[in-house]
C-alpha cells in the first residue's frame, strides 16, 4: 500500500499502473442512498430489465407483469401481490484527464500527475469489473488519447504510465479543450485536472456537457504548497530560470491569491452544475477512490 501512496519515482511504469487493478475490484460497494442520488434528476439511463434485488412486495396492479406475482403472499392474504425489484440500469463512465506543467510537482509523497494517473486507473478498472462501459479523453504534453469505450486495457495502462514521464513537463501542454469530445449522453463524466481556470470555449463546452450528464471535477491539492522556508529559490521551466525570494509576507500574499482563485473556480463550476471534489495529493489513491464510491460518483 505504501508504494501506491509514495512510489519510488513519480514516473510510474505500466507494471505499477496494472498493480492497481485488483484494488479497484475490492473497493467495496456503493451505498443504496448514494446510488439513488446518482439516479435522480435529468440523468437518463438505458434499462436492461429488472434487477435481482427485491425492493418490496405490494398489491398487484393491472400494469404489473404476471410473472412477478408473489403466489405465497397472494395465498396468505387472499388478494394478488407482486414483487417489485430494483431497476437494473446500464451505467456509463467517461474520464477526462488534462495535465498542465504544474501537475508535475509534489512536496511529500508523489507528484500530482502520478496521483491523477493512479486515480484514472482505479476508476476505469472499477467500471470494467462492474461490467460497465468506460471511455476516456487524456491530454498530456503534446499527446492525446481518446476512446469512446476503452477496449485495449494494455494500451490504456501504457498511456497512463507515459503521462507521468517528466519529459511531458517540458513539452508545451495541449490546451484544455473539449471540442474533440465525443457526444456524451446520460453518463458520469469525471474530469481529473489540476487546472483552476476556465476560458470561454471550455466554459461553453462544460455547460453543454452538464446539461446531459453528471459532471464531476476532481482536484488534487498539495497542502505544503505554501510551506517553503524563507530563502532565495531558483525556478526553472523550459530552459529558462528565474530567482524568487520567499518570505512570510510573500507566502501569505500568494496563498491569499490562490485561495481567491480556488473559490472563484469552484463557484464557476457550481453555476454550471459541475460538482468539484477536492482531495489531498498525499492521500492514498485507493482511499480517494473509496470516497468517490461512497459519494456515488463511481459505482
Amino acid at each position: 500500500m505504501d508504494a501506491f501512496i509514495s512510489p519510488p519515482s513519480p514516473e510510474l511504469s505500466l507494471e505499477h499502473i496494472q498493480q492497481l487493478a485488483p484494488y479497484a475490484k475490492v473497493l467495496g460497494k456503493a451505498s443504496a442512498s448514494a446510488l439513488a442520488r446518482t439516479l435522480t434528476g435529468n440523468l437518463l439511463t438505458k434499462k436492461k430489465g429488472h434487477g435481482l434485488d427485491l425492493r418490496e412486495v405490494r398489491p398487484y396492479n393491472m400494469s404489473d407483469e404476471v410473472r412477478h406475482i408473489d403466489w405465497r403472499v397472494t395465498a396468505r392474504t387472499g388478494s394478488p401481490h407482486t414483487r417489485v425489484y430494483t431497476e437494473d440500469v446500464e451505467h456509463r463512465t467517461f474520464i477526462i484527464m488534462h495535465l498542465s506543467q504544474d501537475a508535475y510537482f509534489g512536496t511529500q509523497t508523489t507528484f500530482l500527475s502520478s496521483r491523477y494517473a493512479q486515480l484514472a486507473a482505479l476508476i476505469s478498472w472499477r467500471s470494467q469489473f462492474q461490467r460497465e462501459p468506460v471511455g476516456a479523453l487524456l491530454h498530456y504534453g503534446q499527446q492525446q488519447y481518446a476512446r469512446q469505450t476503452i477496449t485495449d486495457w494494455h494500451d490504456w495502462g501504457q498511456h497512463l504510465a507515459d503521462c507521468t514521464a517528466l519529459a511531458q513537463r517540458d513539452a508545451s501542454p495541449s490546451p484544455f479543450a473539449l471540442s474533440d469530445l465525443p457526444l456524451l449522453r446520460s453518463q458520469s463524466v469525471l474530469i481529473l485536472s489540476d487546472q483552476i481556470w476556465l476560458n470561454p470555449a471550455l466554459r461553453a463546452h462544460l455547460m453543454d456537457l452538464s446539461k446531459h450528464n453528471r459532471v464531476y471535477w476532481v482536484s488534487l491539492e498539495d497542502p505544503n504548497l505554501f510551506a517553503l522556508p524563507d530563502g532565495q529559490y531558483r525556478f526553472a521551466n523550459q530552459g529558462n530560470s528565474a530567482s524568487q525570494s520567499v518570505n512570510s509576507s510573500s507566502r501569505q500574499q500568494a496563498q491569499q491569491r490562490f485561495q481567491t482563485q480556488q473559490l472563484h473556480f469552484t463557484q464557476q463550476l457550481n453555476s454550471m452544475g459541475v460538482l468539484r471534489l477536492q482531495f489531498d495529493v498525499n492521500e492514498s489513491p485507493i482511499a480517494i477512490a473509496r470516497t468517490l464510491l461512497a459519494q456515488g460518483v463511481i459505482h
